[in-house]
């Protein structure tokens, strides 16, 4: 996440507000990848705006979300949410509407 907006604090120190939820998200893949029909893609890491994370787990949500909860892994487009590092690491921070789904 080479956009990343700076934050002088940790993660844990951030309360997201209202309907936004705090993630941490899993490592993009690089090198290839062989599909199912041997089909093999070539992946690199940051080729564009889609190839930004889409998965990862929740680490804070706003109060205003009951039904994701610390912990949970979630999916969401590659276009949605802003790339933040705090001193701990680099996050996303979502709005709820952008969640697709969640496993418990």
């Amino acid at each position: 996440m080479s956009n990343a907006q700076q934050v002088s604090i940790e993660s844990t120190e951030f309360q997201p507000k209202n309907e936004y939820v705090l993630v941490k998200p899993e490592e993009l893949e690089t090198g290839e990848k062989k599909t199912e029909s041997g089909l093999i893609i070539a992946i690199h890491q940051n080729q564009s705006a889609l190839d930004r994370p889409t998965s990862g787990t929740v680490v804070s949500v706003g109060k205003d979300i009951d039904d994701i909860v610390e912990g949970d892994f979630i999916l969401w487009p590659g276009t949605d949410g802003l790339e933040l590092e705090f001193t701990d690491g680099e996050f996303m921070l979502l709005r709820y509407k952008s969640i697709i789904g969640s496993k418990k």
